[in-house]
């Protein structure tokens, strides 16, 4: 791990979400208050309109990052698809349920799997992500939500401002991702809290 998760936090979460939030200290940066940005005043991706009684100013990435692992992680139940051995899924999973919000990343997940959109990863949608091909739904997900972006900067000219920088993302995201699962110890000894 990079010197971004403070060392006294390390025990209480495990090595598969201290890896994704690595990565999201890396996309989602310091402070940003654009004024196209529909969630507003933003520290380390949490953002005043998505959490209106935190103090976004003060927010320290400890404390953001107690809100990606219950909200995100545990919300999202990338948990659940890292403890399947869908690391890759979970991580990009928790990544688009960062970004699109759980129901949104939810639902591009079953559009990808062919299952009930409903915006709910239940029993049904895990059963069809941990036997669909892990390839071929990377490759689909990554592409469902590079079409999303392109539909909000299409349906919203405000937000086009924007897609450079989300479809950028999601090219370092892959490229982190697979750069990751190139290193063999990749799959080794992962704990999943």
């Amino acid at each position: 791990m990079r010197k971004l998760i403070p060392a006294d936090l390390t025990p209480h979460y495990s090595r598969a979400f201290l890896f994704c939030m690595d990565w999201i200290y890396e996309a989602e940066g310091g402070d940003s208050d654009h004024s196209a940005d529909k969630g507003g005043r933003t520290r380390f991706g949490i953002s005043k309109g998505a959490y209106p009684s935190v103090d976004i100013p003060t927010l320290t990435w400890p404390q953001a990052m107690r809100i990606y692992h219950r909200d995100f992680w545990r919300g999202s139940r990338a948990k659940e698809l890292a403890e399947h051995g869908l690391l890759e899924l979970a991580f990009l999973h928790c990544d688009g349920a960062i970004n699109h919000g759980v129901p949104l990343a939810n639902m591009l997940l079953q559009q990808v799997l062919g299952v009930k959109v409903d915006g709910i990863l239940g029993s049904r949608t895990l059963a069809a992500a941990i036997n669909h091909n892990q390839e071929d739904l990377l490759v689909d997900y990554f592409a469902r939500r590079a079409s999303k972006y392109s539909r909000i900067a299409v349906n919203d000219p405000s937000q086009i401002t924007f897609l450079y920088g989300w479809h950028r993302r999601l090219f370092k995201l892959e490229n982190r991702i697979e750069k990751a699962v190139m290193n063999e110890s990749f799959y080794c000894s992962w704990d999943f809290v």
